[in-house]
């Protein structure tokens, strides 16, 4: 009877921990036909379903995929906007698309996505918006956007398809948008969302805000510059990085500043509220060093602002930049508590910044970003009490960018957080792969990273009041679409990954040395490819000790294929009379196992 215990609940551990997962996503894993990827924002959708049923949720990223010289049209023709959606469990693949978008047949813009929003009707086929920026491309000779960028506004249907799209222009600047949020006000009965971006002219840059309806249609647009004299010439370099609405309407807007000339007084954060109008209530710099910057906004549970951000204060060379939270009043702006999240083993410091953030119950923050160490760029999640504090803090995949982060909280059991980043190609490391993955709110994945402590530093950010102009503005020109389909291969789902020892204590750092140099042992490590596979997937194992007993079992674990005595270090598996479905294999020699996942197309 013990023994039946104990086997139910390895069983129910195995479900749920499967329930964590990481998936990558690419133009072709089959033949490849790569692109670099990376997502730049994501959500787990809630508000589109009148039950409220976890079933129906889904997790979707929003991001770009970059042409490739090395392959032939139409895939090296222009950028194009990434949409990703899959279950909440991470094992169904829904929609895995590229769009790019054109005025003129053919004539095809570089398309960028940066943040997505839900379309709430209840049913569930209310689908998403979408922004971004179009720019022109010599390679198809799209060349009419004055300024080179405009503001790019899609509208997709419940599985990612192109609605309808359009560029935005801001009196023929350089325009792009960072972040689009439902939003709770009515225009003549219609929902609304709220934009912000950037748009850059002559000698300065400003940040927008703009209300819009679900095509797209604006009903007001502003831009605003918060020079230091309020002045109409020399205006600061001002960017809109995320903006997030009140309970009354209010919105409240995060970003950048920067006093012209360039660099005279370093980069600040900025943050500025705004009425449901778009008339300015408050708006504030902060300084705490030369590079102070808001990055991410929520509006917490605690009815204050939760902000996400770096600065270089208390930064040794190498490092150049320490992960920073930062909570203020809505009222006016001011500090209410602020911490400086440094990144640490007990012997270094990393280069770390903070480009998302969101609440989970208990009053915790999670904060996305990149932490840098000598082997590479990582993925990186901190987490942290109410206060900004940090608990923990993990790193995970190796990265080719440095940028292009998302995160939300998955309250779908087992709850945790979902994580929209990129990571290197497993086969082709000079490319990029977007990067979903789900962690359970102590940060742990299917990735079993060991969490790394925190090393909280006081900080204090003086605040300054900034003087505004504004000004109405926007037009906008409807676009034509075309989609092509991706592939995606999943990292994992309850298998073990090695993890890097880059972040490790000094005792595990030396460990790891001792392994480079021979006097440990090399741990059993296999790959599949193709993955997804059609017929035929090739198994590659190294550092094995000895045979290997190979095994392959479907998802209820039942044997579909195993071998055992195996000397190769490739092996060709017939999966042709497979069905389709995710199947597990199991690697093992006598010292050690590995278990793997194969997806059958």
């Amino acid at each position: 009877m013990k023994n039946a215990f104990t086997l139910a609940g390895l069983l129910l551990f195995t479900a749920v921990q499967a329930q964590y997962f990481q998936h990558r996503y690419n133009l072709d894993y089959t033949t490849p036909k790569l692109r670099n990827e990376r997502l730049n924002s994501g959500i787990v959708t809630r508000v589109n379903y009148i039950n409220a049923n976890p079933s129906n949720y889904y997790n979707v990223g929003i991001g770009t995929s970059y042409k490739n010289p090395n392959l032939a049209a139409p895939d090296n023709l222009c950028d194009r906007l990434r949409f990703i959606q899959l279950g909440t469990l991470g094992l169904t693949q829904f929609s895995n698309f590229g769009h790019q978008f054109a005025q003129f047949a053919n004539n095809w813009y570089n398309a960028y996505g940066n943040s997505i929003a839900e379309i709430k009707n209840g049913t569930g086929t209310g689908g998403f918006v979408a922004v971004g920026a179009v720019t022109n491309n010599p390679v198809t000779q799209a060349n009419n956007i004055p300024g080179n960028s405009d503001m790019l506004f899609t509208r997709l249907d419940a599985m990612g398809n192109v609605v309808s799209a359009r560029r935005i222009d801001f009196d023929a600047s350089k325009d792009m948008a960072n972040c689009i949020r439902s939003s709770a006000v009515l225009f003549n009965g219609q929902p609304t969302w709220i934009v912000c971006g950037q748009t850059a002219r002559n000698n300065f840059t400003d940040c927008f805000v703009a209300r819009v309806l679900v095509d797209g249609t604006i009903v007001w647009a502003r831009r605003y510059n918060f020079d230091f004299g309020g002045g109409q010439f020399n205006s600061a370099f001002c960017i809109a990085r995320q903006l997030c609405e009140g309970p009354t309407g209010n919105i409240y807007v995060v970003g950048t500043i920067q006093d012209n000339p360039a660099g005279a007084t370093g980069i600040d954060g900025l943050a500025f509220a705004l009425t449901q109008n778009g008339a300015v209530i408050w708006a504030d710099n902060y300084q705490g060093f030369t590079d102070d910057e808001f990055q991410a906004v929520r509006f917490s549970t605690n009815g204050t602002l939760a902000v996400g951000g770096f600065t270089n204060f208390g930064a040794v060379a190498p490092v150049t930049s320490h992960m920073l939270f930062t909570e203020l009043n809505i009222a006016n702006g001011a500090v209410i508590a602020q911490n400086i999240l440094r990144a640490g083993n007990g012997a270094n410091f990393f280069t770390s910044k903070c480009y998302d953030i969101t609440e989970a119950p208990g009053n915790q923050y999670y904060l996305a970003g990149p932490v840098t160490a000598p082997s590479g760029i990582y993925e990186m999640m901190y987490r942290t009490n109410f206060a900004g504090i940090g608990i923990n803090w993990y790193a995970y995949n190796r990265m080719n960018y440095s940028v292009g982060f998302g995160i939300d909280n998955a309250a779908i059991a087992p709850n945790g957080i979902t994580y929209f980043a990129s990571e290197i190609d497993s086969v082709h490391a000079a490319f990029s792969d977007s990067h979903i993955m789900k962690t359970d709110y102590s940060g742990k994945t299917c990735k079993f990273c060991p969490a790394n402590p925190p090393s909280n530093l006081p900080f204090n950010l003086m605040k300054y009041v900034r003087a505004n102009r504004n000004n109405p503005t926007g037009v906008h020109t409807i676009l034509q679409w075309a989609t092509f389909n991706y592939d995606n291969s999943a990292t994992c789902n309850d298998a073990v990954i090695t993890c890097d020892g880059a972040f490790t204590s000094p005792k595990a750092n030396a460990a790891a040395s001792a392994l480079k140099t021979g006097t440990d042992i090399k741990k059993l490590s296999a790959s599949i490819f193709p993955n997804p596979a059609k017929t035929v997937a090739i198994l590659s194992i190294s550092n094995a000790s000895g045979p290997v007993q190979v095994s392959i079992t479907d998802f209820s674990g039942k044997p579909v294929w195993q071998r055992a005595e195996i000397n190769d270090a490739t092996i060709r598996i017939d999966v042709s009379k497979l069905i389709s479905g995710i199947y597990m294999v199991a690697i093992k020699d006598a010292k050690n196992s590995k278990t793997i996942q194969l997806i059958k197309e």
